[in-house]
Parts: C-alpha cells; structure tokens; sequence
C-alpha cells in the first residue's frame, strides 16, 4: 500500500507541472464503509482528466473477517466543455488484493478489470466538487477458498479442504460519490 501511495505521489508531482488543473479527492462513500482512500485529477486536455485513486480496508465494523486494497486508474472525458464540470464518461482499470473469512470459509485473491464509468459533477465552490458516479466492467480473479472444518459431519476431526478458483464476469467496478478539492 506504502509503494501505491508513493507512486501515485510522484507521478502526481511529475505532472503537475503540466495540468492546467489538479485535483486531490475522497470517495465519501467508501469513507462511510471505513474504506479509507484518496485520490488525484488532473487535467490532460480541453474536455479530460486522468486520475487515480488508491484504497484500502482492514477489518471494517460491518465485518471483522475483510481486507482490501486496490488502486484504479481512471480517464474521464467531460461533456460540459471543460473538465470537472457537468457529465462525464471514463474508461477505468481496477486491481485489488483480498482476504475475507465468511463462516468458516477463507478466501485470499487478486482480481483486476476494466470498465466504463459514467457520472455528473457539481461545483459547490470554486474549488470544492462532488460528483456521483457509477461503472460497469469486465473483471478477472483469481483466488483460493479454503474451507475449515466440515459442517455437515458430526465428527471431532478438524479437517481442511482446499480450492483454487479462476474467472471472470461482468460486475460493477465503481460506484460512489467523490469530494474533490481544486489545488489549481
């Protein structure tokens, strides 16, 4: 997690030197499902922006038994005729790493896809936005599920069966609401 943040951080600095605009955000909603995350825009042309954001989750609230962490690079082309105002589509890439222990059953993978995300933005003040925003896209994983015990048989034996598991299907990549700050 330490490596993404530091990559995102220099990246951001190399570019900025270029972007008419830059901006630094958070995704409230994954905030409220304590999916701590931040993110960076900046603008690469007339109508569009270029963005990543990194996120993490260890042990939630809602389920002690999770962790999370993920990066998803993003291009955004806006419709209003300059970026970060009004509709918007993007093309975005999402990879994360994940543990999660569901009732006995222990699941450790990776997962990466691709995928369109289509949203609108608000400017609140000159600086401050929020966007909505939600995406559609085709996701890879590749994962092993290991199952303690057997619930099924009344014995005392503590057994532990293995499975690997590879696939793909069609699911959402993103969904939220971002705050954003303008720096310039």
């Amino acid at each position: 997690m330490r490596r993404i943040v530091l990559i995102l951080l220099v990246l951001c600095n190399v570019m900025i030197a270029r972007a008419q605009s830059f901006a630094i955000n958070t995704d409230v909603a994954l905030l409220a499902l304590q999916t701590y995350n931040i993110g960076a825009d900046m603008t690469i042309g007339n109508r569009s922006t270029l963005g990543m954001s990194v996120f993490t989750v260890n042990q939630p609230y809602w389920h002690k038994g999770i962790r999370v962490t993920g990066a998803q690079p993003e291009y955004r082309y806006y419709f209003g005729g300059r970026p970060l105002y009004h509709y918007f589509v993007g093309v975005s890439g999402l990879i994360v790493d994940y543990k999660s222990d569901i009732d006995g059953r222990h699941y450790d993978g990776v997962a990466a896809g691709a995928g369109l995300t289509f949203g609108y933005v608000v400017s609140i003040t000159k600086r401050l936005t929020i966007d909505a925003h939600a995406g559609l896209g085709l996701m890879f994983f590749d994962q092993k599920k290991t199952v303690e015990g057997l619930p099924d048989l009344k014995t005392t034996l503590n057994t532990k069966m293995s499975e690997g598991y590879t696939g793909y299907g069609l699911m959402p990549t993103k969904i939220g609401v971002t705050l954003s700050y303008i720096i310039r």
